[in-house]
């Protein structure tokens, strides 16, 4: 049980980090993450085809 608590906390560690890069570009934190969630090379992926915020 102790393995499966370890790699559920490396995978949330992994999705939030997408979502994170997420949040700077149109996709969002949200959609990033749940992608992420689902599969993190989808979600990566998704996040590095999303264009970028302009700032002002």
């Amino acid at each position: 049980m102790g393995e499966k608590v370890f790699f559920f906390i490396i995978a949330l560690s992994l999705a939030l980090g997408v979502g994170y890069l997420g949040s700077k570009r149109k996709i969002g934190f949200g959609l990033a993450f749940l992608l992420a969630i689902l599969n993190i090379l989808v979600g990566l992926i998704a996040v590095l085809w999303s264009p970028k915020i302009k700032s002002e």
